[in-house]
């Protein structure tokens, strides 16, 4: 990032949001941090030069779980850009087992236990466990001195971790993954449509937007959704579903309070919070 007059102290940026791939950049002016890696270096360079952000300027990768959409460039970004990769140990180790990833240098990695904070890039992080059939699935909240952002994407549910950490935020970047009635009358098979419908699966629109409409103050400036299906889902369902759920409730957002649903195979706008 250029040096700035005025120097922004949280920004965040969608890479990529979706089941095809998922990365997101959190960052100051001067460094910042990936959550998940789950598109192509290359992609990842291009689009973070988009927004200008060098891979220089990266100071670690933090990775949600071991699902391939989430972890697909961190053989190269570990081994030729020498990122360090945070994660839990269960996570480390669902890594290792990928024939994509199972050889990544260990010494860059850097474990991550829920509950404890840590530091990175000008943030303290704090890892919370989330309800998904991988291998020790969390959810971050990055904070600096003023503002933080929550991700909680690919959960089944929110338990009482993730609300914490949801409720607290500036920014939520919540997972809104499905339309009920879509993936039940839609072509998944059975097996998959209960699998993503489970507590270990999936957040449907509804589930999400009644979260957010009960949880809502004007204090947050940002309601992001996140990991739309392509199957099951379209932006315009989600953000209608969301808009209703309020309406329904009696509830107001405050007009200054940005929503989105993030964009699958794009990046989304670069997000100044201030």
């Amino acid at each position: 990032m250029s040096p700035s007059l005025f120097p922004v102290q949280l920004q965040f940026c969608s890479l990529s949001s979706g089941s095809s791939g998922n990365c997101y950049f959190v960052g100051s002016s001067s460094e910042g941090l990936l959550v998940d890696a789950g598109i192509s270096a290359r992609r990842i360079r291009k689009t973070l030069e988009e927004i200008g952000v060098g891979l220089p300027l990266i100071r670690g990768i933090l990775i949600t779980h071991d699902h391939i959409d989430h972890i697909q460039a961190l053989t190269i970004l570990t081994r030729k850009h020498r990122i360090p990769v945070y994660c839990t140990e269960g996570t480390w180790k669902g890594i290792l087992r990928n024939r994509t990833t199972f050889d990544l240098d260990s010494t860059l990695h850097v474990q991550v236990n829920p509950g404890e904070a840590f530091q990175l890039a000008g943030f303290t992080i704090n890892a919370f466990p989330v309800s998904h059939d991988a291998h020790d699935s969390v959810g971050y909240h990055i904070a600096n001195s003023a503002r933080s952002i929550t991700i909680a994407t690919d959960l089944g549910h929110i338990g009482d971790h993730a609300a914490r950490y949801l409720k607290k935020a500036d920014v939520m970047v919540i997972e809104s993954n499905y339309d009920e009635e879509m993936l039940l009358n839609g072509r998944y098979p059975e097996q998959l449509k209960q699998r993503v419908h489970s507590d270990m699966g999936h957040m449907c629109n509804t589930h999400t937007a009644d979260f957010v409409s009960d949880h809502y103050h004007p204090g947050i400036s940002h309601i992001l959704l996140c990991h739309l299906s392509a199957e099951n889902n379209t932006p315009g369902t989600a953000l209608s579903t969301l808009s209703k759920t309020f309406e329904n409730k009696g509830k107001q957002l405050h007009p200054e309070t940005i929503v989105r649903a993030l964009p699958r195979g794009s990046r989304s706008e670069l997000f100044i919070i201030e």
